[in-house]
């Protein structure tokens, strides 16, 4: 891998941690809305990190993967929610 793609993927890394700081700090105001989003940049944050890394990159595939079927399953489900009749 390139230095330059190292570097950018440092870059993201720490991105990803002024979210998680942030985050955090909204945690201690707003603790039960917060924390799961927290949790969830934390762990994008150790996955962005090692992405130069064979392993992680598979990794973070298939969790790509899954949070595109979550996301699409809550979509259905808030849809069908919000439209259902009265």
């Amino acid at each position: 891998m390139e230095k330059q793609e190292k570097d950018i993927l440092f870059l993201m890394a720490l991105a990803v941690f002024g979210a998680v700081l942030a985050s955090g700090l909204a945690a201690f105001l707003q603790r039960l809305v917060v924390i799961p989003l927290t949790i969830a940049v934390f762990l994008i944050m150790i996955l962005t990190y090692n992405q130069y890394k064979h392993k992680f990159v598979h990794l973070a595939e298939n969790a790509e993967k899954w949070a595109m079927i979550l996301v699409l399953i809550g979509l259905i489900i808030t849809l069908i929610h919000l439209y259902r009749p009265a």
